[in-house]
């Protein structure tokens, strides 16, 4: 069951929100809410539970959290790629040396 969202647009510029348990129960209130007079339009929009949007931030962190600790361990092996100016000052002062796979 997808839960909606109704946004209502006043005639003074104003917007309204109501949260509605159906999608098919916020259309059918958007008809009688359109013909008042001081709305100028009304639509609904999918929603979701706040509660998800914080589990997948929480996911994310995690993952970067691992990612930056596996970075930790590889750039102490990094050099970098042999192009532009001043790469190739480096190496006309031997300021750096490229890794053997490269």
């Amino acid at each position: 069951m997808i839960k909606a969202l109704m946004v209502i647009t006043l005639v003074s510029g104003a917007e309204y929100t109501a949260k509605l348990p159906t999608m098919e129960q916020c259309m059918k209130e958007t008809v009688r809410v359109e013909k008042q007079n001081d709305v100028k339009s009304a639509s609904c929009i999918p929603r979701t539970e706040d509660r998800v949007a914080a589990d997948i931030f929480s996911q994310f962190m995690d993952m970067f959290m691992m990612l930056s600790a596996q970075k930790e361990g590889c750039m102490e092996n990094y050099y970098p790629p042999k192009e532009g100016l001043f790469n190739d000052e480096l190496e006309r002062d031997g300021g750096y040396r490229r890794s053997p796979s490269s």
